[in-house]
């Protein structure tokens, strides 16, 4: 169910939004003994809700035209808006393709880097952060190896995933830190 909604983000946006906009449409109108309490919440949940139709549909001409041109190309490009990821083939699933993707390119950086090294030394502190970088990439590696052992084998892989999504980060912060070091 998840992967249907994040693969439809479009759509379970406007759900959702619908869903409480009916939801504070069907809240009752204010009446002369309710609370000033009641009457603020009453107010705000429906500017909340964009009832800008319920305020302004009278005072501007047009409105509804207006809204179905704006409308219709938001619709035809929903399909173009979700959020895809291609699994690489020969990944076990999600993860294991998103790990690879990640050690794809720290290992792409390291290359750079030493052959950059090659021609020109590294500037300042770049090279304590291509240090760490490489120990962060082989770590993650190791990680993503094991993950990837623990599913073909069908072992429970819960124990891996936390600790190759942490050293996945790790090598993430190693990536960012090297790039700001250069």
């Amino acid at each position: 169910m998840f992967e249907l909604l994040t693969h439809h983000q479009f759509w379970t946006a406007v759900a959702g939004y619908w869903i409480f906009s009916a939801a504070i449409g069907s809240m009752p109108e204010p009446a002369s003994n309710n609370g000033a309490g009641y009457l603020w919440i009453y107010r705000f949940l429906h500017t909340l809700a964009g009832n800008v139709t319920t305020a302004f549909g009278s005072r501007i001409p047009g409105l509804k035209a207006l809204a179905l041109v704006w409308v219709i190309p938001l619709l035809m490009a929903a399909p173009a808006c979700a959020a895809h990821y291609t699994i690489h083939p020969g990944s076990l699933n999600k993860t294991d393709s998103a790990g690879y993707d990640a050690l794809l390119v720290a290992q792409a950086m390291i290359d750079e880097a030493r052959t950059h090294t090659e021609t020109a030394p590294l500037p300042g502190g770049a090279k304590d952060a291509l240090n760490t970088l490489i120990q962060s990439y082989n770590v993650a590696r190791d990680s993503w190896l094991t993950y990837r052992g623990a599913v073909a084998t069908h072992t429970p892989a819960d124990i891996y995933v936390g600790r190759l999504s942490q050293n996945l980060s790790d090598l993430s912060n190693a990536i960012h830190a090297f790039k700001e070091a250069q």
